[in-house]
């Protein structure tokens, strides 16, 4: 335990220490950060400059301010990257400061002193010096980043030395701390006597070629938490080794990154977002974000497989444990990956043990190997190159080579789109905040470079749009702009993509009962087929009245979408959409090699219609409820049935090619009632802590 302090002698090592904690974002380069090596929560530059500082700096009759300490820990970085300290030399003895020393070295990186007694033995005290050599080593705070972070601005604010990494932070607190300073007429004085304790963390035993000292600040970082402020959902996902879908769902969001070309970019996938929304991204700029990519993983490995296999069943109740577990073993083949029964740092595992929250951490890289090369691997492709998103991405990347960022405000809106992790949240509660202050008494507040740049990021989304109406529909005019982000405001939500991840899903599980089976490696060209088949369906009648790139959208005559909310269990009515899309003869053709048996498909696509049917009579009969009260239930249920069944011939045969004598064939096949669909439509929505 130490301090560090602002003010007072600039090489007193407590000064010191301030000016070298540093953030994990500063200390790796977020270009080349794997998603496995996070090692901190969100960081709120808003309410460091809002908050913190103020509390820092200003004197209060009611004692002084008080922070908790900050917890730091030595870590081996080499140009931004981690790496592994050299091995820990033997103990010697050095004579240091008129006292005697026990002196431990790990090569050039760092070195320890420890106090030693008259008995020769290490002294109660406890007493000990760092040294560390800032090339090959960081103090990199693990615990109480906020209030590192205030110390760090009022210090490089003062010195003037917001450069390197932290420069792209400075406009968010240089003007807040010189205002403050100023109108709290802060001395030097004063400063020298703010002092904050920290707790200084290393590893002995994490040194050497086969040490892991990242692994263990990782596991420290989640012990000291404990009990702090729940991080967000996102977060979670990015920080947990608690459960094996989190390991999974980062390994996609790592083999986004340097990716040019093969998938989607990593800034069209939003996983910062501090907040839940659970219909889609909170970005106008990005396609999806982590949150659908971890219900990706629940679904298609972990099921439970009723969700794959009965297309007639809603996403609604709680799932067993046990059944998703087991359903994963199948979905990876585990049995092919790993032995029956083998130890990973000391403790058996039995493979029909291994599930979601028992799992064995020293093999998480070949779990997440298997999951990349079969269905990480397909789900990424789905989501990349079907013509929408394909659509987005491309876009996007040519929006973001043609921003000019010649000035502070425009960067800062850049950093937000395609950035600084938590730029753009920082700069919306900025701005919020700026608003406020606006309509109170007094003077108004200027606009600094964070409140023009988030003005910039919003005025940007505007000419967005029609980057990406040019690259999917091939036009600017404004008919075809709004039409365009109408489309989008369906492709763009966890219903829609989640729909066509499970359709992949639910197709997988009818190749399994093919002639000849299904081989797990296959599953990446079966989801380029699905691609290819999907295209070919958004390519027909461009430019005409059928124009199948708006098939999805509401905003179409005779919409085969007529879902009143885009809550993300309704992505089993999607998947019917896409499955729907296969039926075109056109479309089938490629992907009829992996379903020769089409009997299957079409039981299934039956199964999804009726599902579907059910959904929109039972939201007429909550229109006819509102519009028509005086209808009795029977009379009302009657006339729902007759809405919605008119609604969906005509658009399978707008847009799908069903004839009406053979949706009549369908329709009469039915039963005339279901009582399951009925009973589980009451529920949409899955219980609490369900995944979907």
């Amino acid at each position: 335990m130490t301090k560090a302090r602002l003010g007072g002698d600039a090489d007193a090592p407590e000064r010191q220490l301030t000016k070298s904690l540093v953030p994990v974002r500063e200390v790796m380069d977020a270009g080349d950060l794997d998603f496995n090596q996070l090692l901190q929560r969100d960081l709120d530059d808003h309410r460091v400059a809002v908050n913190l500082i103020p509390y820092l700096l200003k004197q209060k009759s009611t004692g002084p301010a008080f922070f908790p300490p900050i917890v730091a820990v030595l870590l081996p970085f080499q140009n931004k990257r981690p790496t592994a300290f050299p091995a820990l030399g033997a103990p010697t003895s050095v004579e240091h400061d008129d006292a005697q020393w026990q002196e431990e070295r790990a090569a050039n990186a760092f070195r320890v002193h420890r106090l030693v007694g008259a008995d020769g033995q290490l002294h109660g005290a406890n007493l000990g010096k760092l040294w560390w050599n800032q090339s090959e080593s960081s103090l990199v705070v693990l615990d109480g980043q906020h209030r590192a972070m205030a110390l760090l601005a009022i210090e490089r604010t003062l010195s003037r030395s917001w450069q390197g990494s932290g420069e792209q932070f400075r406009p968010f607190y240089q003007h807040q701390v010189e205002h403050l300073l100023h109108e709290y007429q802060v001395s030097e004085l004063d400063l020298a006597k703010i002092e904050v304790p920290v707790t200084v963390c290393w590893f002995p035993g994490e040194t050497g070629e086969s040490s892991r000292a990242h692994e263990a600040a990782r596991k420290l970082f989640v012990d000291v938490n404990k009990e702090a402020r729940p991080p967000s959902e996102s977060r979670i996902i990015l920080l947990s080794d608690g459960e094996l879908s989190n390991v999974l769902t980062r390994s996609l969001l790592s083999a986004l990154r340097g990716r040019s070309g093969t998938y989607l970019p990593l800034y069209a996938v939003e996983y910062d977002n501090p907040e839940v929304n659970t219909s889609r991204p909170a970005r106008w700029s990005v396609m999806t974000n982590i949150h659908l990519l971890k219900m990706a993983v629940n679904r298609c490995i972990f099921g439970p497989p009723k969700y794959l296999t009965n297309l007639a069943q809603p996403i609604s109740g709680r799932e067993k444990g046990e059944e998703r577990d087991r359903f994963m073993r199948t979905q990876l083949d585990l049995v092919s990956l790993l032995p029956e029964y083998f130890d990973d740092a000391g403790y058996p595992y039995d493979l029909d043990g291994i599930g979601d929250t028992k799992f064995p951490l020293g093999r998480s890289e070949a779990l997440a190997s298997r999951f990349m090369d079969t269905w990480g691997q397909a789900i990424l492709t789905l989501l990349s190159r079907t013509a929408p998103y394909a659509a987005h991405a491309a876009s996007l990347t040519s929006f973001k080579d043609s921003w000019h960022t010649a000035n502070t405000h425009a960067q800062l809106a850049h950093d937000a789109l395609f950035g600084g992790v938590g730029v753009y949240w920082t700069l919306r509660d900025s701005y919020d905040h700026y608003q406020a202050n606006r309509t109170q008494d007094g003077p108004k507040p200027p606009k600094s470079d964070v409140i023009r740049a988030w003005e910039a990021q919003k005025e940007k989304e505007a000419e967005f749009d029609e980057h990406r109406a040019h690259e999917y529909l091939g036009s600017v005019r404004p008919d075809a702009v709004r039409r365009c982000k109408i489309a989008f405001g369906v492709f763009n939500t966890h219903a829609c993509q989640l729909g066509m991840i499970m359709t992949l899903g639910s197709l997988w599980e009818m190749r399994k009962n093919q002639p000849g089976g299904a081989d797990l490696k296959d599953l990446p060209a079966f989801a380029d087929a699905l691609v290819t088949a999907w295209n070919t369906f958004f390519a027909m009648d461009r430019g005409r009245a059928r124009d199948r790139r708006y098939a999805f959208s509401k905003d179409c005559s005779n919409p085969i979408n007529q879902i009143t909310n885009m809550d993300t269990p309704n992505a089993v009515y999607f998947r019917y959409f896409w499955m729907q899309a296969l039926t075109m003869p056109s479309v089938w053709q490629h992907i009829s090699p992996w379903l020769t048996d089409r009997g299957a498909f079409d039981a299934g696509l039956c199964d999804a219609r009726r599902l579907y049917l059910a959904l929109c009579v039972k939201q007429q009969c909550k229109a006819l409820e509102i519009s028509q009260p005086a209808l009795g239930s029977d009379k009302r249920e009657e006339q729902a049935k007759k809405l919605a069944t008119s609604a969906l011939k005509k658009a399978l045969r707008n847009w799908f090619g069903v004839s009406d004598k053979e949706f009549e064939a369908w329709h009469a096949a039915q039963p005339a009632r279901s009582t399951q669909i009925e009973l589980e439509l009451d529920e949409e929505d899955p219980a609490p802590g369900a995944p979907v």
